[in-house]
């Protein structure tokens, strides 16, 4: 039996929740953050399958818009009409209204509400489609239509929270004022930073040395130019394998491991699908380091991230090999704390495995440090206290002071 909860505050999101990738573990945090000062929760998502529509953890209630049609857009329409519904119940009780996109953020902002309203922005669809859909690319009138739906929420709500100064940027380019713009990083879940020790094995993962790769797919991730740099030394290191945790479409699952045999490498690189958190810390506790061969792509240059499988693994104390880029290098400092290769660089990045796999002192020192800044900068604890700080802020902005 439920508790009856009046929300304070309500997280909303275009997206399955929960499922194994970084938004998800993004959205908890927030979730989590909220409940700090500003609890009860209700968080309105996407579900299906036997999800329940329905469901409470203490003062976070979860509701799932569970009417999924295969068209994006039509989706996208039954969202909107599923939050204004919800929020209508709780117009009188609701502080805080957060959303990260527009299906979320025009019921929100345009329904007669008292409450505050904070977007969280960290990518916007008008940047994103284009990569899922190709046909969005070319499609200029449903762009400019969806373009304007950014603009309306960007305009109308209280204040803007982006985890990347690049993403900061983009906003301003398109007319924000900075003065609007929180940035706030990502943070990495407990488990994280709490894992226990090694395992002395782990199924799947056979004797040797292992490096990883977590993430999607996509193309501006440079998982293929991750396997062609592995290619290019791992005659040099017969003990040393890779991994790719991923999901991604079976197509391109299929796109992968064609490569990997053209390469040679059908012995050596290993693909396991997402683990939850508790058996993917086991997994990277038994690896050197992690790649992170992100792309010089609109995607990442103008849009920014703040990757979480960077800071997942910074916190458990495996440093990693990133691409010089400059939402990375908010992450990891070259030669310091991790190891930057400029992107796209196939032989660079082969380089830097090499150099890292033939010297364990410096790999160590690295991890240790990257594990310290992880711990010092990225801990839930200090973004959550971050977060709180914003939504007071966005609350009543005269009684709380809170910079960019």
């Amino acid at each position: 039996m439920s508790v009856h909860l009046e929300p304070r505050s309500a997280y909303i999101a275009f997206e399955v929740f929960p499922r194994p990738k970084g938004a998800s573990s993004h959205m908890a945090s927030m979730v989590k953050a909220l409940c700090l000062d500003h609890g009860p929760v209700v968080m309105l998502c996407l579900g299906f399958g036997d999800m329940p529509a329905f469901q409470q953890e203490g003062d976070i209630l979860i509701e799932r818009c569970k009417i999924y049609h295969p068209n994006m857009l039509k989706r996208s329409q039954e969202f909107s009409e599923f939050v204004a519904r919800k929020l209508d119940q709780w117009r009188d009780t609701l502080e805080l209204c957060v959303f990260r996109d527009p299906w979320g953020g025009i019921p929100a902002l345009f329904s007669g509400h008292r409450y505050k309203t904070l977007f969280e922005v960290n990518a916007l669809p008008s940047w994103e489609l284009g990569y899922t859909y190709p046909a969005f690319a070319g499609n200029h009138s449903l762009k400019h239509k969806i373009m304007d739906l950014e603009y309306a929420c960007l305009d109308h709500s209280d204040r803007v929270l982006t985890v990347s100064r690049v993403t900061a940027k983009a906003l301003v380019n398109k007319g924000l004022g900075q003065e609007k713009i929180t940035i706030i990083p990502n943070s990495a879940p407990e488990v994280f930073f709490n894992a226990p020790s090694p395992e002395t094995s782990v199924e799947g993962m056979g004797e040797g040395r292992w490096i990883a790769y977590v993430g999607s797919l996509h193309p501006w991730q440079g998982v293929e130019n991750a396997i062609r740099a592995f290619s290019l030394i791992h005659t040099r290191f017969p003990d040393v394998n890779m991994l790719i945790v991923t999901g991604g479409r079976k197509e391109i699952r299929k796109q992968i491991r064609k490569l990997i045999r053209k390469l040679g490498l059908e012995d050596r690189v290993v693909i396991k699908l997402p683990l939850p958190h508790r058996d993917l810390v086991h997994v990277l506790r038994h690896c050197e380091f992690t790649l992170a061969p992100l792309v010089d792509t609109p995607r990442n240059t103008r849009q920014g991230c703040c990757p979480i499988k960077v800071i997942e693994s910074m916190a458990l104390g495996v440093c990693v090999i990133g691409s010089n880029l400059a939402s990375v290098r908010d992450l990891i400092e070259h030669g310091h704390d991790g190891w930057l290769v400029p992107p796209g660089q196939i032989r660079d990045l082969a380089l830097a495995m090499d150099r890292l796999l033939k010297d364990r002192p410096l790999t160590a020192s690295l991890a240790r440090e990257a594990a310290q800044k992880a711990r010092r900068d990225f801990h839930p604890h200090k973004i959550h206290r971050d977060l709180s700080r914003c939504f007071a802020a966005t609350i009543n902005p005269k009684g709380a002071s809170y910079g960019t």
